[in-house]
């Protein structure tokens, strides 16, 4: 097997005899003035005019929100192109209380068969439309984010007249962004159909579910969500508040942190999709996600591709960019603006909410639209890779821990962290040993930590004063509820120091201004330090523990 760090490297190896099967391959990647090619997104023309609004799917049991001015919040929705579609699973009658803070919507209760109602919704994604969240990732400027829709390979495809209407929406308004409610389905009759979404909030109505629209999915969009500032040891519901799972037709929303508590808080059906290997995962970070799931569901989840990496790939292989294709995170935002050709609503004050509680619109918009959003986004990068000349393969699933392949047999030696940059300041380093063990498999909490970190940076490509270092041991003592000394223990063998972690951990809060409970932070972490050395390194977190020595 062949593995290429660079592109000099790939050069090489198309010099080497001994690497007569790569020069096959590689001629067609940078010799012989053949760059590989990637075919252009064919525009879709397919019209469609109707009016628009949110509308619960007719189910028993499952309330329908119906505007009470019909006429005028369907002309609203037709401008603003905010339709929904979602069915609430739960185990008995819903009520308003579920989506609070609606107005102009009543609730009715639908029977079966019923014919499909114009609904529109009164209350938008975010209510200020002024301004982007910082959160929004925007695009390289070498990049040009291309005016037509999306390619369109799944079942359901963005329609074309709700996409020309959000590329005319004010930037950083609620109509400009991408959503799941700008995909459809036409039958051979004509007639539309929406995504659904099931909002579960039980472990039954999840059971039922998973076990009649999601079990016999080759290829699924998976995400979570939990509480900003949930620790380890505050269990399953802070840590894994909500699940969510897409298929093309439908979205699940399988709100754990309302589940009654019992031995198996999800079913065998979820977890059996999530341990079979021959159903595909994707997401950004799914590692890191599939790691909350292994600790607090006790689920060894298979078949996950890191998007991040297939990206990578399908956007720097045609340019000849081989350094650039590694197992660095890329956020969702900048990925789906790129392929998807709409930015993706990452408002801070939807993604800090407290998922603890039932959801409201703006939380179910958000939720929904990560999931849905990672399933086209593969399709789209998928059917991208295809089209170039030579082919790459797919990389391989994330729990694989193999490298990414620029061709069969031909791999890249990258060698490099998944989220570690080059530039970061090293730790302090061991005495030199006679014989080096080769590293072991690295710690799940760790690479959670990791994870954490890769998406907190690229959230702020500018302005950011902590090293990964030091935000990565915060993240390991706030996040995890793990103490400095044995975040110490599980970085390094031989340990770090403890002061050397309290420092980072320290360094990260004075930096960031990151949350923190006082209580813990005076208890574990400055309690033990001089207060004039407090004070004078960390004049922010001095202040934060002020009056808690007495």
């Amino acid at each position: 097997m062949t593995s290429l760090g660079t592109s000099e490297v790939v050069g090489n190896a198309l010099r080497s005899s001994k690497a007569s099967r790569a020069s096959f391959v590689l001629r067609h990647l940078i010799g012989a003035g053949r760059n590989p090619r990637m075919t252009a997104t064919p525009p879709n023309h397919q019209l469609w005019h109707p009016t628009r609004g949110i509308s619960f799917s007719p189910a028993a049991r499952s309330p329908i929100l119906a505007p009470r001015d019909a006429r005028a919040s369907n002309e609203a929705a037709v401008a603003r192109n905010q339709d929904q579609t979602v069915e609430s699973a739960s185990d008995g009658p819903d009520t308003s209380s579920v989506y609070p803070n609606l107005e102009g919507l009543s609730f009715s209760t639908a029977k079966d068969d019923a014919p499909a109602l114009d609904r529109s919704p009164s209350k938008t994604v975010n209510g200020n439309t002024a301004a982007v969240s910082a959160d929004k990732q925007v695009p390289l400027p070498e990049t040009k984010i291309p005016n037509d829709p999306p390619v369109a390979t799944l079942s359901f495809k963005m329609m074309d007249d709700l996409f020309r209407a959000a590329k005319k929406a004010p930037a950083g308004s609620a109509g400009s962004f991408w959503s799941y409610s700008q995909y459809r389905k036409t039958a051979q009759d004509g007639t539309e159909q929406a995504v659904k979404v099931h909002y579960c909030q039980s472990t039954h109505t999840m059971e039922r579910v998973c076990k009649e629209h999601f079990m016999n999915e080759p290829l699924l969009g998976f995400d979570l969500e939990w509480a900003a500032d949930s620790m380890k040891r505050q269990g399953l519901k802070r840590n894994v508040s909500l699940i969510q799972l897409a298929s093309p037709s439908r979205i699940g929303l399988f709100h754990v942190a309302l589940f009654a508590d019992k031995a198996d808080m999800v079913g065998p059906s979820f977890r059996a999709i999530m341990e079979d290997a021959g159903v595909t995962k994707v997401g950004v970070a799914i590692k890191a996600d599939a790691t909350r799931v292994r600790n607090f569901l006790d689920i060894d989840s298979k078949g996950l591709l890191e998007l991040s990496h297939l990206y990578k790939l399908v956007t720097y292989f045609p340019k000849g960019q081989f350094n650039m294709i590694n197992k660095r995170l890329v956020p969702l935002a900048t990925q789906v603006e790129q392929y998807l050709h709409l930015p993706l609503f990452k408002g801070q004050d939807v993604r800090s909410s407290d998922w603890t509680k039932r959801l409201n619109m703006d939380q179910v918009i958000y939720s929904a639209s990560d999931a849905y959003a990672g399933l086209h986004l593969y399709a789209a990068l998928e059917h991208h890779r295809k089209q170039l000349d030579p082919c790459p393969p797919t990389p391989y699933h994330a729990e694989r821990n193999l490298p990414i392949r620029l061709a069969e047999g031909i791999e890249l030696a990258t060698n490099d962290d998944p989220v570690v940059d080059a530039a970061e300041e090293p730790e302090p380093e061991a005495a030199p040993t006679k014989s080096k063990k080769s590293p072991g498999p690295k710690d799940s909490r760790i690479e959670i930590a990791e994870d954490k970190v890769a998406c907190y940076k690229a959230a702020r490509p500018t302005g950011i004063r902590a090293t990964f270092p030091q935000l990565r041991a915060y993240y390991m003592w706030h996040d995890q509820g793990l103490d400095p000394a044995t975040i110490a223990q599980i970085l390094r063998t031989p340990p770090l120091q403890t002061a050397t972690v309290t420092g980072y951990i320290l360094s990260a809060i004075q930096f960031e201004k990151l949350p923190v409970h006082r209580e813990r932070l005076h208890q574990e972490i400055t309690s033990s330090m001089p207060e004039a050395t407090l004070r004078a390194r960390f004049p922010s977190v001095a202040a934060m523990v002020a009056g808690l020595s007495g």
